[in-house]
């Protein structure tokens, strides 16, 4: 990819990679081509026929799987596609696709959609969304020297800012078991001023000879 400064013919390469290294029937590379009409472009794809074709080409940035992946970077996984009801793709189901991964092309802003999907169900793999992701990143990059290049770069602000992970650490809860210790504080001393003029060794020696007279 790195070989090349045309976008279309990165795509293309990219998918023909794509499609012998994991074996996959169909691949596909979306780009959004005007942002503010919501408008994106097919930029290549492998393993179409007509019907989806009309329907990718009917799909814009406010369809369903659009705004999930570009306007939230979600990942896409339709592991079963004849139970889809949520993303309303059925030109893959009637095709003979069995499931389908959708991951955003992305650099510091979403370029697009990278698309793969498969008649055999044993290809998707529990990693595979994310080996998907990884290879979006890196056709991503791709794509933004290649515009850098050609001066077609957007200076804007980015669609979408990079999704943070979750992290792992959990902050513990107290059980009735793990009680905390709470020290209690002592007793204030109150501190009584000594006096300069003696009054104050006279009457302790008054009290002390008190003491002892009843005992």
């Amino acid at each position: 990819m790195s070989l090349t400064n045309e976008p279309d013919n990165l795509a293309n390469m990219a998918l023909d990679t794509l499609s012998q290294l994991l074996n996959l029937d169909c691949v596909w590379i979306q780009l959004i081509a005007d942002k503010k009409k919501k408008i994106l472009s097919l930029a290549a794809e492998r393993g179409f026929n007509p019907e989806i074709k009309r329907e990718i080409a009917a799909m814009d940035m406010s369809h369903a799987i659009s705004q999930q992946i570009l306007g939230l970077g979600h990942v896409i996984t339709i592991p079963d596609l004849n139970n889809d009801g949520l993303y309303g793709i059925p030109s893959f189901k009637n095709t003979g696709f069995k499931w389908l991964v959708a991951v955003p092309l992305m650099t510091y802003r979403a370029h697009g959609i990278l698309g793969a999907a498969s008649r055999n169900k044993k290809l998707l793999g529990k990693d595979t969304p994310n080996l998907l992701m990884t290879i979006a990143g890196l056709i991503a990059g791709a794509l933004m020297k290649a515009q850098l290049s050609q001066g077609k770069a957007e200076p804007d602000i980015p669609a979408i800012m990079p999704i943070l992970e979750p992290s792992n650490k959990t902050v513990p809860e107290i059980t009735r078991e793990e009680t905390i210790d709470v020290v209690k504080p002592e007793r204030p001393v109150t501190m009584t001023p000594r006096r300069n003029d003696g009054a104050f060794h006279s009457h302790t020696k008054k009290m002390e000879g008190f003491r002892r007279a009843h005992r």
